[in-house]
């Protein structure tokens, strides 16, 4: 048999429960009016919407009436477009482009033609060129395995160093000062034949 006290606990905990119960009730009833109100509002809104929207199509209706009473022509029907006339631009279009693209080409071709000539190289540079691609064998012969070819400013400073090696006769004799001499002649010709051109042009 239970105590007093152990029936009033049972009591308590039965009205905690109950009040726990209660509380998430009034909860719940709160939640549901809010969603009440907000859909009273959404539902206000779409009414208004479709007012709205109802006024819109009787004034666009009336200024389609009146647009066809005044001018007396179906602006709710699309013309269909005059073919010929679009082909005849089409063809102006075409016409123009072509020509534009000549023009474009003549002025490449007297761009081209009308380039600065090139300055020649001086002997030093005449000799790299000719001697970077032998020198650059000669040290891959001679190269061991495993060992790295050498980088083009060490071809330049073997190159110099053979160059400077030349004795004054060899080098005024040689074949590249002779060659410059030749090339600073035909540049000196271009030149005086680009800046009559240059002239012409302008």
């Amino acid at each position: 048999m239970m105590s007093d006290e152990s029936e009033n606990d049972g009591v308590y905990v039965d009205n905690e429960e109950n009040d726990l119960y209660y509380k998430k009730y009034k909860l719940l009833v709160e939640e549901c009016a809010q969603l009440q109100r907000a859909n009273e509002i959404l539902v206000f809104r779409i009414q208004e919407v479709n007012k709205i929207t109802k006024r819109r199509l009787t004034e666009v209706k009336s200024i389609k009436q009146k647009l066809l009473m005044s001018y007396e022509e179906d602006w709710t029907v699309i013309p269909i477009p005059d073919t010929a006339a679009e082909e005849e631009d089409d063809k102006k279009s075409v016409a123009f482009l072509m020509l534009k693209e000549k023009i474009k080409e003549e002025k490449n071709r007297r761009r081209e033609g009308s380039k600065c000539p090139k300055r020649p190289s001086n002997p030093f540079f005449q000799f790299c060129q000719e001697q970077r691609q032998i020198l650059m064998e000669q040290i891959s012969a001679e190269l061991r395995p495993g060992e790295v070819e050498p980088s083009k400013q060490e071809l330049t400073r073997q190159l110099a160093i053979k160059w400077k090696s030349l004795s004054v006769s060899d080098k005024k004799g040689k074949v590249y000062v002779d060659r410059y001499e030749r090339s600073k002649e035909k540049y000196v010709a271009e030149m005086e034949e680009y800046n009559m051109k240059k002239i012409d042009f302008m």
